[in-house]
């Protein structure tokens, strides 16, 4: 075992989306059930912005795509419109559900739902596949066997999307110091199973309502108004009309191997 590998557990055990749902006891659905403004937090941080326009100049029009932990389908429903079956799979029915409304609203039919685990979906259930995507999906605490398993379906290529840049210091305060783990550890990992792919890194700056960065801080012990001091004191609150706004920067990173 490399010190990537470890360096993954670790993050994953520490401080990942699913350490949430260990810690409360919650499955996929009652996290994102509460959790009703996350396509209203989509709306406002350009995501994925310039990372799914790069993906939809990589694909070949007419294929067959599979996205893995579509959600409510950021990277599912567009690049659905190049695609000739577009595959949304996540362990959310929840999530799901909100991806099929937004795509009957749009006239988008060539969407299937597969309401499972990647861990646990069953490569002969899925047809013939020829891209994959995992963006910020990515959950296991074997990441070589997730990311095998996504390559080996792929007949043209595998896309993933993590996090790129130092943690956010907000979270820091918000949860204290927990072990993290960005692109440069998959980067790694990929390296050691000797699967070589390409990174691209973008960045977002984007300005979020101090009401949806509580909501996105829900599980801290700190209160909304440490936060919003921390906020202040750093120089990144604006006191504006009709709320308050929060400054903020991402980066991510897109790796992809193309055949």
């Amino acid at each position: 075992m490399s010190k990537w590998t470890d360096e993954w557990r670790n993050f994953i055990n520490e401080s990942s989306y699913k350490h949430v749902l260990k810690d409360r006891g919650w499955n996929d659905d009652q996290f994102w059930e509460g959790y009703p403004v996350y396509d209203e937090i989509l709306s406002h941080i350009k995501y994925p912005g310039e990372i799914l326009e790069r993906i939809a100049t990589l694909i070949a029009p007419g294929c067959n795509f599979l996205d893995i932990g579509a959600g409510t389908g950021a990277f599912a429903i567009p690049l659905a419109r190049r695609t000739r079956k577009m595959i949304a799979l996540d362990p959310s029915r929840s999530q799901l559900n909100r991806l099929q409304g937004k795509a009957a609203a749009e006239g988008i039919e060539n969407i299937e739902i597969l309401n499972s685990s990647w861990e646990d979906a069953a490569c002969e259930d899925l047809g013939e596949i020829d891209y994959t995507l995992s963006a910020y999906s990515l959950f296991a605490e074997e990441a070589e066997g997730f990311l095998q398993k996504m390559v080996d379906v792929s007949r043209k290529g595998a896309f993933i999307v993590f996090r790129a840049g130092q943690v956010d210091p907000l979270s820091e305060f918000a949860y204290g110091p927990k072990a993290s783990a960005d692109y440069r550890c998959l980067q790694h990992i990929l390296e050691d199973m000797g699967l070589d792919f390409e990174v691209e890194l973008f960045a977002r700056d984007y300005t979020l309502p101090l009401r949806l960065v509580f909501q996105q801080y829900r599980f801290s012990d700190r209160t909304p108004d440490d936060l919003t001091k921390f906020l202040k004191d750093r120089g990144r609150l604006i006191m504006g009309m009709p709320e308050p706004l929060a400054l903020f920067r991402s980066e991510d990173a897109l790796l992809y191997h193309l055949s």
